[in-house]
């Protein structure tokens, strides 16, 4: 019986504190800004800030990258087979989000993504890995991702079942699962800096001419461009950066899971920040995921079925 990594939780757990932060920051955006455009542009951003930071490492520890350099040599086709995949996973993400969010609104949006990724994770893991997750740890997340919808849902004052827009959020969570799984094999051959770099690149070869062709040419303010760093920096590259770090530690499935961490801050914020009229069937929500991540944790220690 394997113990669950405290490195591993506390990584996951910041990765989804900055996701939840997210949503303030987009908040603070002008209404002119396109979502397209945010979601394209935050991962342009991610990239710079991924080449700058394994450039600085190249130039501290040359010898730590030619032995990586080596091992991603060593194994080309398998590396570069997984990360065109964890980049185009990536890539559709986005897309995905931002038109089901589009189409359900905000609330159906999110909660579907969010809630539907752990689940599309176990799943994944049980067919590809043939290993599945414990008993327990499915109790969490249905318990958890019912909290999450829950909390989600109890805030929208209206919301609409749009069977296209759900069919798209939650191919979002698959996709999002997805990537999460290629990333963990690939952590098992370069560094996490390595495979975000490489990753990203592809999502963003994918989202800007996307974007481009949906809202046209971006026309941008300072404000907006001061949204756009925080997100590409903080929410996408440092995040990223931490949950790839995490994947070493723990299983993909658990690290998706770990993820609905991400509306218990997006509340809390709503709330100290955004000052928003907070429904109290929403404590509800948050009570059930606290009580859905421990079980996951629980059931990470928990033998495989």
């Amino acid at each position: 019986m394997k113990k669950f990594s405290l490195i591993g939780v506390l990584l996951t757990l910041s990765a989804a504190f900055l996701w939840g932060t997210v949503g303030t920051a987009q908040s603070l955006a002008p209404g002119s800004a396109s979502p397209c455009w945010l979601g394209a542009l935050r991962l342009v951003l991610a990239c710079l800030f991924f080449q700058l930071l394994f450039a600085y490492r190249q130039a501290k520890n040359t010898a730590t990258t030619s032995t990586e350099g080596q091992q991603v040599a060593a194994q080309r086709h398998l590396y570069w087979g997984f990360v065109v995949g964890a980049g185009v996973c990536m890539g559709l993400y986005n897309l995905a989000f931002f038109a089901g969010v589009k189409a359900t609104g905000i609330a159906v949006g999110t909660a579907t993504t969010i809630g539907s990724a752990p689940i599309w994770a176990g799943l994944l893991e049980a067919v590809w890995l043939r290993k599945s997750p414990s008993a327990l740890w499915w109790g969490g997340v249905l318990c958890a991702t019912s909290g999450g919808i829950w909390m989600v849902l109890s805030q929208s004052a209206s919301w609409v079942i749009n069977p296209v827009g759900l069919m798209t959020c939650l191919g979002a969570g698959f996709c999002y699962a997805l990537y999460t799984l290629l990333s963990k094999r690939l952590v098992a051959i370069a560094s996490p800096l390595t495979i975000t770099k490489h990753t990203f690149a592809i999502a963003m070869l994918i989202a800007v001419p996307v974007a481009w062709g949906m809202a046209g040419t971006p026309s941008l303010t300072l404000p907006t461009w001061l949204i756009i760093a925080y997100l590409g920096i903080c929410t996408t590259g440092i995040a990223y950066l931490l949950f790839t770090l995490a994947l070493k530690h723990m299983s993909a499935a658990t690290c998706v899971a770990l993820g609905l961490f991400e509306p218990i801050v997006a509340f809390a914020l709503a709330i100290m920040v955004a000052r928003e009229p907070i429904s109290m069937l929403a404590f509800g929500g948050l009570c059930l995921i606290l009580a859905g991540l421990w079980l996951v944790l629980r059931g990470e220690s928990a033998p495989n079925q």
